[in-house]
């Protein structure tokens, strides 16, 4: 993709007198992800999904505090679409916070842009449009949320059900399944997982499939099964797909997803480092075989906030 092929978006802060990327600070227990598509959203008035992060910026404060601020490339989110319906309302930002939003080509955004560090993301979304990087597709490797324990559960294991905390655990990862454009989820049957997916699936009205693969008596018996499904999703160039599983099976979906990695420091990813109502999100590029660009991990407050 060359620049002269698509826009970024920017937008004019009277505050500061400068031409800046959409920003802000998270609230009170938000996700970093539901953070970052609300703040575009109420600053430039476009709701986005999160693709592929770009490199972080680190400055130091006029207070001698470093600050840290974290950027995704984002995609313009259909309003028909389920992640969107997922989203709640915003409240814009006022004219004394934001006064003008702006489209560029690369060209001219690089010389509207204040500060030498959003130059510096420019560039970096100019180069991965040139590899053919810009534009990508998300899995996300949902871990169900917290269920009751095996020992205190009396009836069958493909019942067991979430705990309260579960299910606000459920409940709160909406926003991050929303923030990333997930269009559809596929499950395993059992339960905890179903419980897991229900509100995201009932807000956006993603398509929902189960699939036995994923149980924990399909991974123990046959684990290529599963593995090969994130293969397939993997070779969709339109894929946003959410899977939600038990923990025995994150390394067999893992596996295809380290296999096509692109990075040379690809952040460990075990399923020891994942904890319930978490997930792996992986960012494909499709301009010749797939190849995982990134693989972050996400989850959400709701434990802290409880305890």
């Amino acid at each position: 993709m060359e620049p002269s092929d698509f826009q970024v978006l920017m937008v004019h802060r009277p505050r500061y007198k400068d031409w800046a990327w959409p920003k802000g600070k998270a609230e009170l227990n938000e996700p970093m992800a539901q953070a970052a598509v609300r703040e575009v959203e109420e600053e430039a008035g476009v709701a986005v999904a999160l693709k592929a992060p770009l490199t972080s910026q680190r400055y130091r404060l006029g207070s001698g505090h470093t600050k840290e601020v974290r950027y995704w490339v984002g995609e313009l989110l259909d309003h028909n679409s389920a992640a969107f319906a997922a989203r709640p309302p915003v409240v814009p930002a006022s004219k004394r916070e934001i006064d003008v939003v702006q489209w560029a080509k690369p060209a001219k955004a690089r010389q509207m842009l204040t500060r030498r560090g959003d130059r510096r993301l420019l560039n970096e979304v100019v180069a991965r449009a040139a590899r053919g990087e810009l534009r990508t597709s998300t899995v996300a490797l949902l871990r169900h949320g917290k269920a009751v324990g095996r020992s205190s559960w009396e009836g069958t294991e493909k019942d067991r059900r979430l705990t309260r905390l579960g299910v606000s655990q459920a409940l709160d990862v909406v926003s991050s399944l929303s923030a990333f454009g997930i269009e559809q989820v596929v499950s395993s049957p059992w339960e905890r997982c179903r419980q897991t997916v229900a509100p995201y699936t009932d807000l956006s009205h993603a398509p929902l499939t189960f699939d036995e693969a994923l149980t924990e008596e399909s991974i123990e018996v046959d684990s290529a099964q599963a593995s090969e499904l994130v293969r397939k999703i993997l070779a969709d160039p339109a894929a946003s797909t959410a899977i939600c599983l038990h923990r025995p099976g994150l390394a067999a979906l893992l596996e295809p997803l380290i296999e096509a990695s692109a990075a040379k420091n690809l952040p460990a990813c075990t399923p020891a480092h994942l904890s319930t109502a978490e997930m792996y999100v992986a960012h494909i590029a499709h301009a010749d075989s797939p190849r995982v660009l990134d693989i972050e991990k996400h989850g959400t407050f709701t434990k802290l906030a409880l305890h």
